[in-house]
């Protein structure tokens, strides 16, 4: 389905997260379908709903993904498109009192009753508001039907039975203030310029979400209660369920809980707003002092289009054909030597209800706006003169049909938010939710028939000058200036004019590895009963740790490490070796570079990449099943053949380059980089890069350096987790990992002089146009390290935080949120680090450090009251239960067991742990980690505040 791409508009990155964990399934047992055109998209059936007699809409779908948890969310139809001129930030500011106290919690009870059983506020317990809704997500156990029905009663108040307590309301103003705050800087001033022009002459253009600070600070009560009263009713709200639970008693929690709710005599209209059609092409360049990067972006908005009927299912499909071969050629483009731009990408999705939206955008060069946009213009010229290749348009069939034989496969193991998310869109998006082997059934069918003329014809949007919007985003330079309207007018121009050759596309034939290595053998095979683990031992000395797991039905993961990583290198070569594994992912493996690479595997998911760490050496991957063999040549590939390509080290150190240049200009890298700097004592390993120690970088001496560290695999440790047999895996296993190259090498790390200075060291850093301060607060020093120590320094940071957040936020209502937490390492030493940070207004700086010192001392005296230390332990329990079945948990934490040398059955004594820990010892931890005479204190100040040497 489409995304939401109001994000993607303003933080282009963002749209290229990674591709999803690999784990495609065998397509066979997916019905077939035969559907028409006009039909509607059907409920999936596994789906409950219903509305009741006042208007509110429910959904509930019983999942076991994750075991004893249930998501339980509220979805109103209603942000902040419908705020009255004097409300504007309001729908955020009921949000945020939605959790100060209701008719069933008083005050702040919602929060301390969740947190009581388990559930952290923010990861469990969290809102947003957006334009056109808000949402209120719970995550819950359901191992105990009280608090199932404790849920509905927390969503039944926020529906209709929120206090607004004046006191509340007076102490959430500072929080509400403080987020408003935290979002200030270079992109949310460029926004503030852009907005007006993208959205023009519609009231999104004037309504943020986060609305705006001369109304938060003065709004009334009867203002919040006024939006309350009109917009949270029966017919504009919808209930989500989705868990482990019965779904029949779920629907009579909801009709019990909800049924009563009024519906007002005289309902305010909901209103929808359009965004006005225009006829020429407008222009939004926004520039600001602080901007690291320069972007260009051509808008082409589109309007409401409907996602009900299988006719809107197909044309969804043809439009991600297009997009995903268009994105491969950006992507190719970018991987040139001097390439036009560090990335770009090309997207459809909805922007705000009323309007959808065409994009392509690209980062660039400080310099080259135009340049960027010309190569991206050019290749949309190109689309739609030329049009795609066959070759392109089979690839990008087979990564489609793969993609949905992946979600089939995992259809009976998908997670529950994901799924509570897709109810939350059919509601407040009209998006269709149907069954996931009917829409597997509808690719098959209408794949083979779509063409590349059809796919072709959409790149003639781009072309239009109506509903155009030209989107530049740069730094504010003395020596910069942005190219004006006329001037990217003219690229448009240029490029409608010049000749564009057709796309030659250049793919790799053959296998990845040429010929197999000899392969090794099992020489001896041990087991842990208890974790269900196996461990094989080479012949060349790698040792294979084996889980096999049902938690997913195709995802297998892959991890493995060898100690030495960057400190075995010299200083002279260290500014090249840091880079060695980011040049290696560009460079490609053996005969194929990236480019040719990414077209092999076209269809297949399995991906591997290398890493070389502070004092190791790694590997990490994943695969479906049916590519394992895949997985394990390209394992095998990167650590013996990465690939020499002058050009695209290059290309990567140019767009390195210019991601660097104004790196400097955002307050909170300057602040980063001078703690990272008074924390190592201005270690020269510890520096951060910069573009003049980029240009020391030679990627021969970064080959070299990956080709030493990985040249000999006999120390490695490989760890394989998911859904497989090992008597399916042994064959490539042992040809694979048993064929890498050991020569008897036996390596450890080595200590390169990094220490944390002694004593207290305070700092401060002006620099920032807003007013706002980061406040960072480092403990270190020695301590034992072992596993019951590295859990105390967990539980005690869960503890500090708990209680920082009450006293910071809820009690004094002057931070939005505060982090603090800690771990130990034994390389290169025995050592402990334990850090808080938080945002907060300049002239609070000094009395919130004051309170967390304070909180710091009264917990060194008294320890930590039963309540919070309740709380900490049962979310451990919480958490722990959910990560026992998830793949990754198991490769994360058995490296670390295998790693410190601990006899991994520890694993499963966690709970021992966790009720070992007291308030007495939550004392003596906290006496010893957190000590007064021995910490880093940096704050960050804006640049119209007064220069203030920090202090207590």
């Amino acid at each position: 389905m489409r995304r939401h791409l109001w994000i993607a508009i303003f933080i282009p990155c963002i749209v290229l997260a990674a591709p999803p964990a690999p784990m495609p399934a065998p397509a066979a047992a997916a019905p077939a379908a035969h559907a028409g055109l006009d039909e509607q998209l059907p409920l999936d059936p596994a789906i409950v709903s219903g509305r009741l007699a006042n208007g509110l809409r429910y959904f509930i779908r019983a999942n076991s993904r994750p075991a004893k948890r249930a998501e339980v969310w509220l979805a109103v139809n209603a942000g902040s498109v419908l705020e009255d001129d004097d409300q504007r930030g309001i729908a955020h500011f009921v949000e945020h009192m939605a959790f100060d106290g209701s008719r069933h919690f008083p005050k702040r009870q919602l929060v301390h009753y969740l947190e009581s059983i388990g559930m952290r506020f923010g990861p469990d317990i969290n809102a947003s508001t957006g334009f056109d809704r808000t949402l209120y997500t719970l995550k819950v156990p359901t191992d105990r039907p009280e608090i199932v029905e404790q849920a509905f009663q927390i969503l039944e108040d926020w529906a209709g039975a929120i206090d607004f307590d004046p006191a509340e309301l007076e102490r959430e103003r500072g929080v509400v203030i403080e987020e408003w705050r935290l979002g200030r800087g270079a992109m949310a001033r460029m926004q503030d310029q852009q907005l007006p022009i993208l959205l023009k002459g519609s009231r999104y253009a004037e309504r943020l979400p986060i609305g705006k600070r001369e109304v938060l600070e003065h709004a009334s009560r009867e203002t919040l209660l006024r939006f309350y009263h009109d917009w949270y009713r029966p017919d504009l709200m919808a209930v989500v369920a989705v868990g482990d639970f019965d779904k029949e008693k779920i629907e009579r929690l909801v009709r019990a809980h909800f049924a009563g709710l009024e519906q007002p005599a005289k309902a305010r209209p909901r209103p929808s707003y359009p965004v006005p059609d225009h006829g020429e092409t407008l222009y939004a360049i926004a520039t600001d002092p602080e901007a690291t990067s320069a972007s260009v972006g051509v808008d082409v908005k589109l309007g409401p289009r409907p996602e009900s009927s299988v006719a809107d299912f197909r044309r969804e499909r043809v439009e991600g054909l297009y997009y995903s071969m268009l994105n491969d050629r950006l992507a190719e483009l970018g991987r040139k030597p001097d390439p036009p731009f560090l990335f770009a990408f090309a997207g459809s999705g909805r922007v705000v209800h009323s309007t959808d939206m065409s994009i392509a955008t690209a980062e660039v060069s400080e310099n080259g706006i135009a340049r960027g946009l010309d190569a991206m213009l050019s290749e949309l010229e190109r689309v739609r003169r030329h049009g795609f290749t066959a070759g392109e348009l089979e690839r990008a069939k087979r990564k489609l049909l793969r993609s949905y034989e992946q979600r089939y496969a995992e259809r009976d193991k998908r997670e529950s938010p994901q799924l509570a998310g897709q109810l939350a869109a059919r509601y407040l998006d009209e998006r269709p939710a149907p069954e996931v082997g009917f829409e597997l059934a509808l690719v098959r069918q209408f794949l083979p028939g779509i063409e590349l003329s059809e796919v072709n014809r959409l790149a003639a949007d781009w072309n239009a000058e109506r509903n155009r919007v030209i989107e530049v985003s740069a730094p504010r330079k003395k020596d910069l200036t942005p190219p004006s309207e006329a001037e990217l007018a003219a690229v448009f121009a240029s490029v409608a004019k010049r000749d564009i050759a057709p796309w030659v596309d250049r793919a790799r034939e053959g296998p990845l590895v040429a010929a197999a290595p000899v392969a090794g053998k099992v020489v001896s095979e041990s087991r842990i009963e208890e974790l269900g683990l196996t461990e094989w031992r080479l012949s060349n000395g790698v040792r294979v740790v084996l889980k096999p797991t049902d938690f997913k039905n195709d995802e297998v993961v892959l991890s493995g490490f060898a100690p030495g990583g960057l400190s075995l290198v010299p200083d002279a070569q260290f500014t090249s070796a840091r880079l060695a594994s980011q040049l290696a992912r560009e460079q490609g493996v053996g005969e194929f570079d990236r480019t040719a690479l990414s077209k092999a595997l076209a269809g297949k998911l399995a991906g591997v990449g290398l890493s070389l760490g502070e004092f190791e050496q790694g590997v990490g991957g994943g695969a479906s099943p049916l590519d394992l063999d895949t997985m394990f040549q390209l394992a095998y590939l990167s650590l013996t053949a990465p690939r020499r390509d002058p050009e695209a080290a290059r290309s990567f150190l140019a767009k390195e380059e210019a991601a660097l240049k104004n790196r400097l200009a955002r307050p909170e890298a300057v602040f980063s980089d001078k703690l990272t700097e008074v924390l190592s004592q201005n270690h020269p390993r510890e520096r951060p890069l910069t573009v003049e120690s980029l240009r020391e970088v030679d990627p021969e001496v970064a080959y070299r350096v990956l080709r030493d560290r990985f040249a000999d695999a006999g120390q490695f440790i490989f760890f394989l987790v998911g859904s497989f047999k090992p008597e399916r895996v042994r064959g490539e296993v042992e040809t694979w990992l048993g064929g890498l190259p050991a020569h008897g090498r036996k390596e450890s790390w080595r200590d390169v002089g990094v220490r944390p200075p002694a004593g207290v060291q305070r700092f401060a850093v002006t620099k920032g146009l807003e007013p706002k301060s980061l406040v960072r607060i480092v403990f270190t020093g020695d301590a034992k390290y072992n596993r019951e120590n590295l859990h105390d320094i967990g539980a005690l940071g869960n503890a500090l935080r708990i209680r920082l957040r009450e006293i910071l936020r809820e009690d004094l209502g002057a931070v939005y949120a505060v982090s603090a937490g800690g771990g130990l390492d034994y390389r290169p030493r025995e050592q402990y680090q334990f850090a808080i940070s938080f945002g907060c207004a300049p002239e609070k700086v000094d009395a919130l450090v004051g309170a967390v010192f304070a909180e710091i001392a009264a917990i060194q005296k008294e320890g930590v009251a039963a309540p919070v230390l309740q709380k900490v332990k049962e979310a451990e329990r919480r958490e722990r239960e959910v990560a026992l079945r998830e793949n990754r948990f198991w490769v994360g934490v058995l490296a670390s067991y295998y790693r410190s040398g601990w006899d991994p059955r520890g694993i499963l004594r966690f709970d021992e742990m966790v009720e070992r820990v007291t308030s007495e010892r939550m004392r003596d931890l906290a006496r010893q980690y957190l000590q007064p005479g021995r910490y880093v204190l940096g704050v960050l100040l804006p640049e119209a505040a007064p220069a203030a040497r920090p202090g207590r």
